[in-house]
């Protein structure tokens, strides 16, 4: 009785989304596996057309992020010959498009909605902060820092994205820094969770780190870890592949895990794992993104964009 009351609850809860207005579409201000529009949506928005992430957010309205303090040389990537792009003290922080940061260079993103704000620093730095209008940012290279007592509540996290790893917090003190050759992630104070892809290494654990657990995630508490990549660099076309590999393998889990679940007599631990992969599919969907998006747009990358896109559609729709 009680599976199925949890069965129907997730029914109407899917449906209430899928025919409601953009507030109730999924991200990660809402839960931990949602946000799969703003993932596809910010790496197709890296191939041309660069407007075709518009058709993943609907009709309704997005408030973009604002830079509330900016120190130092950060501008938006224009292609072709049109000059740099300063981001303004107070301007809106771009919803397509990659920032570039000088060495020594910092911002500060607010989200219009939580009030949450997050710094991005560079070493140069290469990033993108809101991404898809949801509570997301990304680096390449560069640092992250966040920022306590700022926006935090109950179910709203921040997803930060980078090209080994991606880490999830709802109150916490995390720093993040992307170097060419490996990646470090510090928790000062809080609690958060760490996925790593199949292609990367841990180097060292460094206080309360704990290895996966049975979802998929590593809990950090005032603990920090670093990472490298297993074999080559994840900024190569081959390594954009792999990542959608893993990516499309477990949309394609957490679908069928769905389609139990609609399909009704499914007990308590197929919701369980329906939830756990598709919060899994989510992560390695943004990483895959991530990859796609930073490398220079050519016909490889648009097809590996539309396979990015079909793989989040699989996760994330509901019912037949």
């Amino acid at each position: 009785m009680r599976t199925s009351i949890l069965v129907a609850g997730f029914a109407v809860g899917a449906t209430v989304c899928a025919a409601g207005c953009g507030a109730c579409e999924p991200s990660p201000a809402q839960g931990n596996d949602g946000g799969a529009a703003s993932s596809t949506a910010a790496a197709v928005s890296a191939l041309p057309p660069p407007s075709a992430s518009a058709h993943a957010h609907g009709p309704a309205p997005r408030l973009a992020c604002r830079s509330i303090a900016v120190d130092g040389d950060v501008h938006l990537e224009v292609p072709g010959d049109a000059g740099l792009v300063p981001l303004l003290i107070e301007g809106l922080v771009p919803t397509e498009g990659w920032l570039d940061l000088a060495k020594g260079a910092k911002f500060v993103a607010k989200d219009p909605r939580t009030t949450r704000e997050t710094t991005f620093r560079g070493g140069p730095g290469r990033v993108r902060a809101c991404v898809g209008y949801a509570e997301e940012s990304w680096l390449t290279s560069g640092g992250f820092d966040s920022t306590m007592g700022s926006g935090e509540s109950p179910g709203q996290e921040e997803w930060v994205v980078t090209p080994l790893a991606v880490v999830r917090y709802a109150a916490a003190r995390v720093s993040v820094d992307v170097r060419p050759k490996d990646e470090s992630i510090a928790v000062t104070l809080g609690v958060a969770s760490v996925w790593t892809g199949d292609d990367a290494r841990i180097r060292s654990f460094d206080g309360g780190a704990t290895a996966k657990s049975d979802d998929g995630w590593i809990r950090l508490e005032n603990a920090s870890l670093s990472l490298a990549p297993a074999a080559g660099t994840p900024d190569t076309l081959d390594a954009a592949r792999a990542a959608l590999d893993k990516c499309s393998s477990l949309a394609k889990i957490a679908k069928d895990l769905t389609s139990t679940l609609m399909a009704g007599g499914a007990d308590a631990s197929v919701i369980t794992q329906q939830v756990t992969n598709r919060r899994l599919a989510r992560a390695a969907c943004d990483v895959a993104a991530l990859r796609i998006g930073a490398l220079p747009p050519s016909e490889a990358t648009q097809g590996l964009g539309k396979s990015l896109a079909d793989a989040n559609t699989a996760w994330t729709t509901i019912g037949p």
